[in-house]
C-alpha cells in the first residue's frame, strides 16, 4: 500500500506556505507534488538496470513555480492553451481575458491556476491520494462564474499516475484543465530528447496553427507529414524545419486529435527513453493531446532542480485536452461548462521498462 509523506516547501512571494506531497509505491517509486500550483514536481521510477531515474523537469525553489513561464507539471485553467486575443463571447456577452502571450490569452492568464496554493487534503484512509481543490471566484482572470475545482492524483503500486479532474461552476463558463508535466524518460538532467526518445501518437488528425500560434479551425490528416507519428519514431524526426507549421512554433506545439472508441480511456500516446529504456503509455478520457517539445525552455542551473539546466527541447509534454480556443470555433467540441454541471476528465500516465 502506498503512503504520502507531506513536508514543508518554501513560502510564495506572498508569504503563502508550500508544500510537497510524495506518494511512494511498495517498488520505491514515488510521484512528488506540491501545492502550488497542484503541480507534479517529481515522477522516480526504475530504469531497465533497476536503477530510479526523475523522469520530469522542475525547479529547485518555488520562485521558479511561481513566476517562471513553463508551467512545469502545473495544472492548467481554467483554460488550457490559447484563446485568441483573449476574445471569446459566451450568452451574448462579449469577453475580454488578460493578454498574457503574445497577443493571446494562455493558459488561464497572469493568475491562473498554475500561480496559485490550493488546499491539499491527504487522508489516511486513501493513502496512495492527494487531493487538491480550489476555488475560482466570479471574474478571476475574466472568467465568468464562481467555480470550485478538484484535481485528484494517485499513484499505484503498478506505477501508474492517474490525474482526475472536476469542477462545476454557478454560471456558464469555459473550462478546459490539463497538466503540464515535461517528460525525459532518460531522466529530466539527461539532455535533448529529440534523437534518444520515441514517441506514437493515437491520432490521424492534427490542428493546424496560424502565425500567431492559433488553431486556424481546420483539422488536418497527419498522413505524408511530420506530424505522423501513428507509428513509433523519434521524436525529432517529427520537427522538419522546412515544414510552416513547425516554424510557426518552432517545433511541435499542436493538438493531435485522438481517434477514439467506444471505451471510456483511449490511448492516447506512447513513448520510450532509448536510454533508459523507461516506457509511458498515456490513456485519456478527453478528445485530444496537446504535444510540445518544449520549443522554448532555458532554464538556468540556479533554477533546474538538482542543479539541472534545461536548454533546447529537453522535454515533451502530453497534454490530454480539449480542443484548443474552442469557444471561437463552432466546428470544434465545445468547452463550455454550463452552469452546475459537473466537468470531469481522467488522464492515466502508465510507467514500464522496455528491457
Amino acid at each position: 500500500m502506498s503512503k504520502v509523506r507531506v513536508v514543508n516547501f518554501e513560502p510564495t512571494s506572498k508569504g503563502e506556505n508550500t508544500h510537497l506531497y510524495t506518494i511512494e509505491n511498495n517498488s520505491g517509486a514515488s510521484v512528488t507534488l506540491c501545492d502550488l500550483g497542484a503541480s507534479v514536481v517529481s515522477i522516480k521510477v526504475p530504469d531497465k538496470n533497476g536503477s530510479i531515474r526523475d523522469v520530469v523537469l522542475g525547479y529547485e525553489h518555488i520562485d521558479g513555480y511561481e513566476f517562471d513561464g513553463t508551467y512545469f507539471g502545473a495544472t492548467v485553467g481554467r483554460c488550457c492553451g490559447r484563446i485568441a486575443y483573449g476574445k471569446f463571447t459566451l450568452n451574448g456577452e462579449d469577453y475580454q481575458l488578460p493578454v498574457n502571450n503574445g497577443s493571446n490569452h494562455l493558459h488561464g492568464g497572469f493568475n491562473s491556476f498554475s500561480r496559485k496554493v490550493w488546499l491539499a487534503v491527504v487522508d489516511d484512509k486513501v493513502p496512495n491520494t492527494v487531493l487538491f481543490m480550489l476555488d475560482s471566484p466570479d471574474g478571476d482572470e475574466g472568467y465568468p462564474g464562481n467555480m470550485k475545482v478538484f484535481v485528484r492524483y494517485t499513484f499505484d503500486d503498478e506505477n501508474v499516475l492517474t490525474i482526475k479532474w472536476s469542477a462545476v461552476s454557478d454560471k456558464d463558463t469555459i473550462c478546459n484543465l490539463t497538466n503540464h508535466s515535461y517528460f525525459n524518460l532518460n531522466g529530466h538532467k539527461s539532455g535533448k530528447v529529440t534523437e534518444n526518445h520515441k514517441l506514437k501518437i493515437n491520432a490521424n488528425f492534427f490542428i493546424p496553427i496560424n502565425s500567431n500560434l492559433n488553431p486556424t479551425g481546420e483539422i488536418t490528416p497527419v498522413k505524408n507529414t511530420s506530424f505522423d507519428f501513428t507509428e513509433p519514431k523519434l521524436i525529432g524526426n517529427g520537427i522538419d524545419r522546412k515544414n510552416e507549421q513547425i516554424g510557426f512554433a518552432n517545433g511541435i506545439d499542436h493538438m493531435f486529435v485522438l481517434n477514439h472508441s467506444d471505451e471510456e480511456f483511449v490511448l492516447a500516446a506512447e513513448a520510450e527513453g532509448i536510454d533508459s529504456g523507461i516506457t509511458l503509455k498515456c490513456y485519456t478520457s478527453q478528445k485530444g493531446v496537446h504535444v510540445y517539445t518544449a520549443n522554448y525552455v532555458d532554464v538556468l542551473s540556479n533554477m533546474g532542480k538538482d542543479s539541472a539546466t534545461y536548454g533546447e527541447n529537453p522535454a515533451f509534454c502530453l497534454e490530454t485536452q480539449g480542443f484548443p480556443d474552442a469557444v471561437n470555433h463552432k466546428t470544434f467540441p465545445t468547452t463550455i461548462l454550463k452552469a452546475n454541471e459537473n466537468y470531469t476528465q481522467t488522464t492515466k500516465y502508465i510507467f514500464g521498462i522496455n528491457k
